[in-house]
């Protein structure tokens, strides 16, 4: 089952696992959010994930 991150800004993050999750939050961060880049650690951002 995937999961999402919904991001305070509107955007939406999906991966179907852990591992794409953190990979698409982060590249969300990088692109969106530079200023948060090195900010948030993996468990936070599964931390803020849900089933979708």
């Amino acid at each position: 089952m995937s999961k999402v991150i919904n991001c305070e800004c509107g955007y939406t993050v999906q991966g179907e696992s852990d591992d794409d999750l953190v990979r698409n939050a982060e590249e969300h961060i990088q692109r969106d959010h530079p200023e948060m880049v090195g900010t948030v650690s993996r468990d936070e951002l599964l931390g803020m994930a849900e089933e979708g």
